[in-house]
């Protein structure tokens, strides 16, 4: 999934990986909040959203590239999956580590369609931990992996159809107008104080096109 091709996909698996909750209070209520605020608070309001966009589109950008080359192996032996997380190349981050995740810490599975691929979101007892969380699944591989998860008295979520997709295409479109198109605007509007969110645009771009198209 490397690329600007693939890249909506990568952002849109990404929103997978977040809590209804804390996407909708770090995508949409905050930016909005800080939106009205540079509108109504002066020069230094523009600089404050400029900057809280930036910050988040790195996050969101990076993260995302887990997608280009993550591989994960399950042993269906010993319970365990052996993850390896490969960043895009070039990338701003560089990892390669291996985590090794036994099933019996996993509490729950939700399997979501996104076009042509399936991914799979884990769930575990604890909200954060460094364990994989989300990745993609091929088709041949999916029902073996459905029922190792089972073996190892894993629940898995029964919204695994293609319409459980579409919240994450609303999602992806709200990323887009309040990351992505509403700061762009502002800068015919504030260009002095857009300048946080032109340099993390810049910079990224960088980094995608010279991945290809």
């Amino acid at each position: 999934m490397a690329g600007l091709r693939e890249l909506p996909k990568r952002i849109a698996c990404n929103g997978i990986d977040f809590g209804r909750v804390l996407w909708w209070s770090v995508f949409a209520v905050v930016p909005v909040a800080l939106l009205i605020f540079g509108a109504l608070a002066g020069d230094s309001g523009p600089f404050v959203y400029s900057m809280y966009c930036a910050v988040v589109l790195t996050a969101v950008l990076q993260s995302s590239e887990r997608f280009i080359g993550m591989r994960v192996a399950v042993d269906g032996g010993d319970g365990e999956l052996e993850s390896t997380y490969h960043m895009g190349d070039p990338s701003l981050f560089r990892s390669d580590e291996d985590v090794t995740t036994s099933l019996s810490e996993v509490e729950t599975a939700r399997f979501v369609s996104l076009g042509e691929r399936t991914a799979v979101r884990l769930y575990y007892g604890k909200s954060f931990v460094n364990k994989p969380t989300m990745f993609l699944v091929p088709d041949e591989f999916e029902p073996r992996f459905r029922e190792t998860l089972r073996q190892y008295d894993v629940s898995i979520s029964t919204d695994s159809t293609p319409k459980s997709a579409d919240w994450v295409w609303v999602r992806l479109a709200v990323t887009a107008l309040l990351l992505g198109a509403i700061p762009l605007g502002t800068v015919f509007v504030w260009p002095a104080g857009s300048v946080p969110f032109l340099l993390a645009v810049v910079g990224h771009a960088a980094f995608v096109l010279r991945q290809g198209w």
